[in-house]
């Protein structure tokens, strides 16, 4: 098995068509909490569940691990440590937007925790697909109908350069101040558009108008 990991979330939820089932089907597949529930639902098994069950029954599985409630760590948290301590480090989040601001903003954060241990991450909703980047070189294909932004998160994006897309930049700088600069762009070249940058971290977010 690859060391890719599929994560559900109690957010939320989204429909059959978002779950990319290749890469679930090649996946250790997690259940955050009540994500366990929306897996399910989709048809999809659970290798593991792991939380603390204050908003959903503990499940009845084979290998259900069980936190307190109070805790330091969000049941996402949870998840992501125990699938990185044991080698996994390709992540796709299902279920991870909507429901409460603070549960939404610490779930997109999560994506800054996976970069820095050296993995990667993206959070798949119905309408919205986000990922954190470290400095290189990316592209991104053209999707009808869908935005492309790009934000400086938690730091300075130096050399930040695009193309294919109908706003271009060469070599810019992008700061957390600058929040809309990046904003609502769009791919138009049917190849993709590129985006590379020399330095700092910066959010992706694809959405569909």
């Amino acid at each position: 098995m690859d060391k890719k990991c599929a994560v559900f979330v109690g957010g939320d939820e989204v429909s059959a068509d978002a779950v990319d089932m290749q890469f679930v089907e090649r996946s250790t597949v997690y259940g955050a909490d009540k994500g366990y529930c929306l897996a399910k639902k989709l048809g999809i098994e659970c290798d593991i569940v792991i939380g603390d069950f204050d908003s959903s029954p503990r499940p009845d599985h084979s290998n259900v691990i069980t936190f307190p409630v109070e805790k330091d760590d969000s049941d996402l948290s949870l998840v992501l440590n125990h699938a990185l301590e044991n080698g996994l480090v390709d992540f796709q989040i299902y279920g991870a937007l909507g429901g409460s601001a603070d549960h939404m903003f610490a779930n997109i954060a999560s994506l800054y925790f996976l970069v820095k241990r050296g993995a990667k991450g993206v959070i798949i909703g119905d309408n919205d697909r986000l990922t954190l980047l470290s400095p290189g070189e990316y592209r991104f294909e053209k999707r009808e109908g869908c935005s492309l932004s790009l934000f400086a998160f938690n730091s300075i994006v130096t050399g930040l350069s695009v193309s294919g897309a109908k706003y271009k930049a060469k070599r810019i700088t992008l700061t957390p101040e600058l929040y809309s600069l990046g904003l609502s762009n769009s791919v138009t070249d049917d190849k993709g558009a590129d985006v590379s940058f020399d330095s700092g971290y910066l959010l992706v977010i694809e959405s569909r108008r």
